[in-house]
């Protein structure tokens, strides 16, 4: 696992959506692989292009800054020891 900063959507920008915040919020650290096949059947993590598995806390608001990318969190799968997130490049 590695440490990966993160970025969350808060405040409302000028045409009512909630805005990525300009600064990273904090860290969080987590296992992050590409996938190796798509899944979509499901909506929830239909365009999902990237899986990680952690045991913080996260949830469908943060983006995590991959090198010079950043992963939206699409769905995250709390259930077993380490959650399962699944990830999409914005």
């Amino acid at each position: 696992m590695k440490t990966y900063n993160y970025f969350t959507f808060g405040a409302l920008d000028e045409y009512g959506q909630p805005g990525l915040s300009q600064e990273p919020v904090g860290k969080v650290k987590m296992a992050i692989n590409i996938s190796s096949q798509s899944v979509v059947d499901n909506v929830k993590y239909k365009d999902a292009t990237y899986t990680g598995l952690t045991l913080a806390e996260v949830d469908d608001s943060y983006v995590i800054e991959y090198g010079k990318e950043r992963l939206k969190v699409l769905y995250v799968n709390p259930m077993g020891r380490y959650k399962q997130v699944f990830l999409k490049e914005i």
